[in-house]
């Protein structure tokens, strides 16, 4: 996959967590339906556009959506390929490899690429090359598998076509490889004359060898006598196959110099030789030297320009994917350098003008200048750069805020400034719009607050009155009352009391969603205690028995943190059988939670009560959600959403296990230091 690839799949990517945010953060007003449809039509515009094949896959393994250019190419409706239906087009023989890629990188939530075959439309079954990476919410939960996939059929055939043809090649070169290693020596350059040898028709059939500085073996020689007076047909028979015999006779015949390069292979290595053939009467001259080392020097360099070329043009597309522009300042001689991205986020085309600091200065709001001055000196003689944010004022008048940043290098005696400019005007029209809506947030949940409390305590005064007035009635007149009437009055006295004690329920749960309580290293034993002494009386009625073990110190709000063990143990000796002593047990244990988060300390509060089915383990926790009758257990079912918001204003949570007719234990799981908070 290419750069451009990877920036089309991740801004795939970000739309999908856009959407996730306005589905897990709205309600679905009329606004927000409208916003939800224009994210998904973007996304869908976007991947159906894109010119590679995009799929997206859930947690489940299953794929979901197909874009456009996967459906044109594939010839297949959406309902065919959704699901394992994708998986039809795949060649047989690949099939087995790609499934083993795909779910063992699910598994282990991995980045993945593969190639395989697909079958087109047309029933031709093309390479593609398949990149799969895994996506979560912005709240970090896995929610499957994002791809795109590119042709490379043409490429994987051309690869095999060079590769069939650089094998003809090799075992070409094979054949002359001993004749051209007895005549070149890597070691300098080598010398030969040779002097034709014609048949009785006057036209050239061989040439002999008349002087060499090699020998046989291709060994240097001073004198010359090794492979003298043997013919090129014994000696160089390669000269025959490769040209170089008619190059020979074309220099003898006309007169006319000439020069070629060979290459040879030795030990699966190759050497490159230049040769310059000159005519000295009926003989020819031919002059060797190896050239493999200059070859070598030139194709890295053209090796090292082509990377160049390849990192300057992600580092450009880069610039532009991030809004930024680089420069290079030289302080000693002045010269500015700037990125053709800098000049874009101002308004101009690329090079339009010639940078300079002064100029830099001058597109800088006028309230921003001085200060621009004063970073520019402090970091010249400090050699650190300041990095701040300043206006700037683009060419159509609008004023952008950029953020420079930056780093001191020395090449030499130069010292040079090297860094970038960032467009951060959305970050900063942005963080003003959260900026508001979080004072709007705040100002609707002290509204909220304090319309909870006024409303409770109103409510309250009513219900005291009907309490006491029937009181009074039952007093004064119960002799006259009948019996039914009097059964009356006595659900209307019980009626009283639970909406009172609901009322102040809806208080203290209220009374938990506070963001300013202090957190206190408390020993947790101590409050253990002070919550067995609150509970006195109960223990008592009930003749229950509760066992704690030595517990340890944690930051928590004291008040809140004795209101939720008061609920769990409470809890767990009201909710008693009836056929047996109640008995609450107090525990903990530091561990890692289920994501491998923390350590935490679990707190856990252990009954031997009636229990509950484990499959109501989330309801319980729900304000008002009661699995019992009200007669059969007095409560407001909203103890344990106390307990639950208590466990996340500590940054922790509860759990609960239930088995009916058994009892229950209640998991809290809070940091157990304030690093964690």
């Amino acid at each position: 996959m290419n750069a451009e690839t990877d920036a089309l799949r991740q801004r795939i990517e970000e739309l999908e967590a856009e959407l996730d945010k306005a589905r897990l953060g709205h309600t679905g007003g009329g606004d927000t339906l409208a916003y939800i449809e224009e994210m998904e039509g973007r996304f869908r515009a976007i991947a159906d556009t894109a010119p590679v094949l995009i799929w997206l896959s859930g947690p489940d393994k299953l794929c979901y959506f197909f874009n456009k250019g996967w459906l044109d190419f594939t010839g297949r409706s959406m309902e065919q390929e959704v699901g394992n239906g994708w998986a039809e087009g795949v060649h047989p023989d690949d099939f087995d490899r790609c499934l083993a890629i795909y779910v063992s990188h699910f598994d282990a939530r991995k980045e993945f690429s593969m190639d395989y075959r697909l079958r087109r439309h047309d029933g031709q079954y093309r390479w593609i090359s398949d990149k799969g990476v895994p996506r979560y919410t912005t709240t970090g939960t896995f929610i499957g598998y994002v791809g795109g996939c590119m042709d490379i059929h043409d490429q994987i055939m051309f690869s095999e076509q060079l590769e069939t043809q650089v094998e003809e090649r090799t075992r070409q070169l094979k054949h002359s490889e001993q004749f051209l290693q007895s005549i070149l020596n890597t070691a300098g350059n080598s010398i030969a004359s040779y002097k034709p040898i014609r048949n009785p028709a006057g036209k050239i059939m061989d040439f002999r060898i008349v002087y060499s500085n090699e020998d046989a073996s291709g060994g240097r020689t001073t004198h010359g006598t090794g492979i003298a007076g043997k013919t090129c047909r014994e000696v160089y028979p390669g000269i025959f196959r490769n040209g170089v015999f008619e190059k020979l006779v074309k220099c003898v015949t006309t007169g006319c110099p000439d020069n070629y390069q060979v290459d040879v292979r030795r030990n699966g290595d190759i050497y490159w030789f230049d040769a310059s053939i000159e005519k000295l009467e009926d003989s020819v001259t031919v002059t060797t030297r190896n050239i493999s080392e200059e070859l070598k020097s030139d194709l890295k360099l053209k090796d090292l320009n082509r990377q160049l070329k390849i990192q300057n043009s992600i580092f450009k597309h880069s610039e532009e994917n991030a809004n930024i522009g680089s420069y290079a300042w030289n302080v000693t001689t002045n010269e500015l350098e700037c990125s053709d991205n800098l000049y874009r986020l101002i308004g101009y085309q690329p090079q339009e003008f010639n940078p300079s600091f002064e100029q830099f200065l001058s597109f800088l709001h006028p309230d921003d200048r001085h200060q621009a001055i004063r970073d520019g000196i402090r970091a010249y003689e400090t050699k650190v750069i300041v990095q701040n944010t300043y206006r700037v004022i683009a060419r159509n008048g609008d004023v952008r805020h950029f953020r420079l940043s930056g780093n001191f290098i020395q090449e030499g005696e130069n010292h040079l400034m090297i860094g970038a400019l960032q467009d951060v005007t959305k970050d900063g029209e942005l963080s003003d719009a959260l900026h508001k809506k979080n004072m709007e947030l705040r100002r609707n949940n002290e509204e909220l607050a304090s319309f909870s409390y006024v409303a409770s305590h109103d409510l309250q005064e009513p219900l005291r009155k009907i309490r006491a007035f029937s009181s009074r009635i039952m007093e004064k007149e119960a002799q006259h009352f009948s019996e039914s009437t009097k059964d009356y009055f006595a659900r209307i006295i019980a009626a009283s009391v639970r909406m009172q004690k609901l009322i102040e329920a809806l208080l203290s749960y209220s009374g938990t969603s506070g963001v300013n309580f202090k957190f206190v290293e408390v020993d947790i034993t101590s409050i253990v205690d002070e919550v067995k002494s609150d509970l006195e009386e109960l223990i008592t009625e009930k003749d229950a028995t509760v066992e704690v073990e030595q517990l340890p110190v944690l930051p928590v709000i004291p008040v809140q943190f004795h209101q939720l063990l008061q609920n769990l143990i409470g809890n767990g000796i009201k909710y008693s059988s009836p056929d047996r002593r109640p008995v609450v047990r107090v525990t903990h244990e530091i561990v890692q939670d289920e994501n491998g988060q923390g350590p935490f300390c679990r707190l856990s509060v252990t009954d031997n009560g009636i229990g509950f089915d484990q499959r109501y383990e989330n309801r319980i926790f729900d304000l008002f959600q009661r699995l019992h009758g009200k007669n059969e257990y007095e409560g407001t079912g909203i103890g344990l959403a106390i307990c639950k918001k208590i466990a996340q204003n500590h940054h922790g949570y509860i759990l609960a296990e239930g088995k009916p007719g058994v009892g229950s234990v209640f998991h809290v799981y809070i940091p157990t230091t304030l690093a964690q908070y």
